[in-house]
């Protein structure tokens, strides 16, 4: 990437930020890691949240040569006009935690999804229905 870049040339990224920090997932995950014991992900695995970690994209701008690097946060919104779309779009997400409910029995697939649903009926995650959704966005200068 920096390589291709003329001198004074800005390189720019988004990635997720932590996984805590984006209900619109972390409410489903939750549930399910309460019902299905699933191992937790290796560090630097692949995945939606890799590059979260403090200082990891700064670090490898730096060592690719960049200057004046700059990391903001973003927020920006989902929506998900019913529980059951963002049910559907969620159990159809290519997130490894998300997929195991394809191996799951029906029962505890249904008792997932009823937990879920009572979540958002009681609004305890209000960032679900507005879709508050937060990544990193980092620029540097070559």
């Amino acid at each position: 990437m920096v390589r291709v870049l003329k001198p004074g040339g800005k390189s720019l990224l988004r990635f997720w930020n932590v996984l805590e920090n984006n209900f619109w997932i972390t409410a489903i995950l939750e549930t399910i890691s309460r019902h299905i014991d699933l191992p937790a992900p290796l560090p630097g695995a692949p995945g939606m949240f890799r590059c979260a970690k403090e200082g990891l994209i700064s670090d490898l701008f730096l060592q690719a040569g960049l200057k004046n690097i700059k990391q903001k946060e973003i927020t920006a919104k989902m929506h998900f006009k019913t529980a059951d779309v963002y049910w559907d779009m969620m159990t159809k997400v290519n997130y490894a935690r998300c997929l195991s409910l394809n191996n799951a029995e029906d029962d505890i697939k249904e008792n997932i999804r009823k937990e879920v649903y009572h979540l958002l009926d009681q609004n305890i995650l209000m960032e679900i229905s507005d879709g508050l959704q937060r990544s990193s966005l980092i620029d540097g200068v070559k």
